[in-house]
């Protein structure tokens, strides 16, 4: 393999030299093609990181940090206030649907505001809209209509049906508003609202000092971001903040979670405390974790600060400050326009704070029937990820590693780039280049580089679908294309072949066959096929006649008389007589038939029909011994047999 190398990196060199493999400036874009169908990312946070991070303030709270300290930490500028405690009108987003289930939770009966009714412990009642207002109905029991709103409350809370059968158990009550849609509200006070919250957004085995700052923040949070003028102040989704209600039951009834102790004594021990801002509630944003840097928000306090206590590490058990995850191609498709395939992501830019310049800000989502401008976010939301600070592997970077560094491909000559056509990345170096695409990262060397450059890179044959490979008689090397193959030897170069040609020439044992090519595949004079030549024979192909191979004196006989210019295109490959005792082409005007014993001789027209008549080779006449002459009129061929004479006057073949 030495050898070989040392080969490559002189005919890299050289073509440096002259100026055609010029050395592109690095740029700041990161090309990563899908590689196996796959991206494969590594980051660092779970969420959007700006405000507080929960793993963070656990990190913190660990390390000594009171709730209030690592408040001030992730809200610089804001200070303790006070909240009295209130109702909340929180929309539950799982129970918006054409009807409701409602259950009494305990042995105590439920109260139907409007109209008294009572739902007693096993009772179900199923409110539905009804013209323009409900209709409600108990199971073998009452029924009713009411106006736009039903409200239902319980000394135990409300237990409402979920569409998968399980059961939620809600403090406070319940109100149903009519619509196409049911609107379901729990009217609940505030502070019995964060115990369905804070074990939602925070691991209950947190230290109470982080479940401490997590009560505050999500007290502050649902205080900010009231909607008086709206049916609901808050949903109890992460477009808020999650909330759980009180209790959880499977399908059959039974309890599967209730508030935990750990944070009910947090929201306990905070009770009424928020975080203000210049006499306002502060928007306390958070997320699980920044990954060692804060991002900046829409709030002054909200600000991009390096965060060692939220970094890779930072806290015993977190798993989420770093992170990798394969992403199949397939799941950014939907970020393309309509019928696109996704084929590469190009990240353009970032926010410079952090491991690999910090966040994705701007990306190009590059699919099979366009370019989309995308952000961090948006490719962050397609492929599921759990944050916007990623990197991609670089396919470029894992195959030159994997191949030995510069001690196979020697230094990097240009920086790594993508391609023209936004479909791949490439990498040059001393010693080849490096091309990754849907097609896989493979190395690409030598004169086998040059020929593909030649025949336009990438945009001729396609990206390479094997790397630099020795072909298995060990005499030679060869890369595969998406559309063909180029091979080298010492004896003859480095040759494309391609599309039928290559298929035929791959039936025939590939270099083993009909040795290497000679030629790259080339347009025959006449414009109507093509043809490549191998070191024993030829493969021609044309529309009607397909990929044929001719060889031998047989190709040398066919040379002769003018190429696809005399006898045409060949339409069989070179085959050996039913007898064993020769070989036969068919071309589109004749036929040429060889022996050892006869030669190579080109038989047609009306004499060949009369020879094939009386059982060519194997009938009387035998194979022809000489070529056909003509003598003014007449034209005469021997066989081994006789001779047929061909009268162009009369059209009529004798046989002497």
């Amino acid at each position: 393999m030495r050898r070989r190398i040392s080969r490559a990196v002189a005919v890299t060199a050289a073509a440096l030299a002259a100026g055609t493999l010029t050395a592109l400036p690095a740029q700041a874009a990161e090309v990563r093609p899908a590689v196996g169908g796959a991206f494969a990312f590594a980051g660092h946070g779970f969420g959007h990181g700006i405000g507080m991070s929960q793993w963070g303030a656990q990190s913190r709270a660990l390390g000594g940090q009171s709730h209030r300290t690592i408040l001030d930490f992730y809200y610089p500028g804001t200070t303790v206030g006070r909240q009295a405690d209130r109702v909340l009108r929180v929309g539950l987003t799982a129970f918006a649907n054409a009807a409701v289930a409602v259950y009494a939770p305990t042995a105590g009966q439920l109260t139907i505001s409007s109209s008294a009714q009572k739902l007693g412990p096993g009772q179900r009642l199923v409110v539905a809209p009804a013209g323009g207002g409900l209709s409600g109905a108990v199971d073998g029991g009452w029924n009713e209509t009411w106006g736009g709103t039903v409200t239902v409350s319980g000394p135990d809370g409300v237990l409402l049906q979920k569409g998968d059968g399980t059961f939620v158990r809600y403090d406070g009550t319940i109100r149903i508003v009519t619509g196409p849609k049911l609107t379901v509200v729990n009217d609940v006070p505030l502070e019995t609202y964060l115990r369905g919250v804070v074990p939602a957004e925070s691991p209950a085995s947190f230290h109470p000092e982080a479940l401490e700052a997590q009560s505050v923040a999500a007290r502050s949070y649902a205080m900010s971001v009231l909607r008086p003028q709206a049916q609901t102040d808050i949903c109890d989704t992460t477009a808020c903040q999650v909330y759980r209600g009180a209790e959880l039951r499977d399908r059959n009834g039974v309890t599967t979670w209730t508030t935990p102790a750990s944070t009910n004594a947090a929201i306990a021990a905070t009770a009424g405390e928020i975080r203000s801002y210049e006499g306002q509630v502060a928007f306390t944003q958070f997320s699980s974790s920044n990954g060692g840097w804060t991002v900046a928000g829409s709030k002054p306090y909200l600000q991009a600060r390096e965060d060692p206590f939220s970094g890779p590490g930072a806290a015993a058990g977190g798993s989420v400050a770093a992170w990798t995850a394969t992403v199949p191609a397939t799941a950014f498709d939907a970020g393309c326009a309509p019928g696109g395939r996704a084929t590469t992501l190009v990240l353009t830019d970032r926010d410079g704070r952090g491991d690999y310049g910090g966040r994705v800000t701007r990306a190009n989502l590059v699919c099979t029937n366009g370019t989309v401008a995308v952000t961090g976010t948006k490719i962050r939301q397609l492929g599921g990820l759990r944050s916007d600070w990623f990197s991609i592997a670089s396919a470029v970077r894992q195959r030159y590693d994997a191949l030995g560094g510069a001690a196979s491909l020697g230094p990097a000559t240009s920086a790594e780039l993508g391609t023209p056509d936004g479909r791949g990345a490439y990498q040059h170096f001393a010693g080849g280049s490096i091309y990754a695409s849907a097609a896989g990262a493979h190395d690409v060397r030598g004169a086998i580089r040059t020929e593909w450059a030649r025949l336009g890179w990438e945009n001729g044959l396609g990206f390479p679908t094997t790397g630099d490979t020795r072909t298995p008689g060990g005499t030679g090397f060869y890369n595969h294309f998406q559309n063909g193959s180029v091979y080298w030897s010492p004896a003859t170069g480095a040759h494309a072949v391609r599309g039928a040609i290559l298929a035929e020439w791959a039936r025939t044992g590939w270099e083993t066959g009909l040795g290497f090519p000679t030629t790259s595949d080339a347009r025959t004079p006449n414009g109507q096929g093509y043809y490549t030549h191998f070191q024993n024979g030829s493969i021609y192909w044309s529309p009607a006649t397909g990929a044929r191979l001719t060889r031998g004196a047989i190709r040398a006989e066919w040379a002769r008389l003018g190429w696809e210019n005399g006898l045409g295109f060949p339409v069989t490959g070179d085959t050996a007589l039913a007898n064993g005792r020769g070989w036969f082409n068919r071309f589109q005007g004749g036929s040429i038939y060889w022996g050892p014993t006869t030669g190579a001789h080109a038989v047609r027209g009306a004499v060949y029909d009369a020879w094939a008549a009386q059982g060519w080779e194997n009938g009387s006449l035998g194979m022809p011994t000489g070529d056909e002459r003509w003598n003014g009129s007449t034209l005469t061929q021997t066989f081994q047999g006789g001779t047929l004479t061909f009268s162009s006057v009369t059209g009529r073949v004798a046989r002497g």
